[in-house]
This record gives C-alpha cells, sequence and structure tokens, in this order.
C-alpha cells in the first residue's frame, strides 16, 4: 500500500464522516478521533470505528490521487466544501488597514464595508483583517505584560 499525504485535521476527518451518509453515522468529535489514533478508545468502539474510518480514509486517498493526476482540478475539503484560497493584501492596502485600525480598531460594520469598498477589497477580507489585528495586538501585549498584576502575591488575588 502507498502512503499519500492528505493534510487534514482530526476535526475534518470527524465533519467529513458525516458526509459518507453511512446509515447511523454522524460527524465525529476531535477527541474521538484522537482517541481512536492514540488506541485509547474502549475495544467495542474500536471495532465500531475502524470500517467507517477506513471507508472514509479509502475516499480521501482517492481524491488526494485525482488531485496529484489534475492538479489544476479544484481543492476540495474532505467535508465536500471548496477550500478559498489565501488572500493576499497589497502593501498600499495593508498600509491604509494599518491607519484605520491606530484610530478605530473596532470599526462598525457600516465603516468596514466603506473601507473595503474604498479600498476594492471584499467586505468579509476587511472584517477578517481587523480581527486577525486585533488578535496580534493582544498577544503583543501579553508577551510583553506576562504578569504585571501576580508580583508579590499568591497568584489569588488576594
Amino acid at each position: 500500500m502507498t502512503s499519500i499525504e492528505i493534510s487534514v485535521t482530526q476535526a475534518d476527518v470527524g465533519k467529513a464522516l458525516a458526509n459518507l451518509k453511512l446509515p447511523g453515522v454522524g460527524a465525529l468529535s476531535q477527541s474521538t478521533i484522537c482517541r481512536f489514533e492514540s488506541l485509547t478508545l474502549s475495544h467495542n468502539n474500536m471495532i465500531a470505528l475502524k470500517p467507517i474510518l477506513q471507508a472514509w480514509l479509502e475516499e480521501a486517498e482517492a481524491q488526494a490521487k485525482n488531485k496529484r493526476r489534475d492538479p489544476d482540478a479544484p481543492s476540495v475539503l474532505p467535508t465536500g466544501e471548496k477550500k478559498r484560497k489565501r488572500t493576499s493584501i497589497a502593501a498600499p492596502e495593508k498600509r491604509s488597514l494599518e491607519a484605520y485600525f491606530a484610530v478605530q480598531p473596532r470599526p462598525s460594520g457600516e465603516k468596514i464595508a466603506a473601507i473595503a469598498e474604498k479600498l476594492d477589497l471584499k467586505k468579509n477580507v476587511v472584517r477578517v483583517w481587523f480581527c486577525n489585528q486585533r488578535q496580534k495586538q493582544k498577544r503583543i501585549v501579553s508577551s510583553v505584560t506576562p504578569s504585571m498584576t501576580g508580583h508579590g502575591s499568591t497568584g489569588f488575588g488576594y
């Protein structure tokens, strides 16, 4: 048997199982897939899941083989959805977004729509960019000030 890299997460596998439309099988949790991989499920659960996961694996490997034969075919996730191309924002638009962010890191929906229209970007791209910037700021702040409140205390807030 040849090995094929299909690059999916445990959560993707769980969702994809629901798309197989096997009787009595819905989506499985990431935890269940993880426990199957680490062989920590009960014996009966392992026996019940093996043929289901085998069916999914065969379908996923067939899709991966087809993708290697026709690399221009649209990418399809194991859940049946098409994979969206990563958005790349050009430097001038990025500088504009950064300027908007400096003034207002939490713009309203109308403001996001206006920015998107002005920069000729999709509204969702702008919205996600702002969300990502806020998360980035949060990471920067937390790495600079790991625990300013905990110096000399018991850690319980007393």
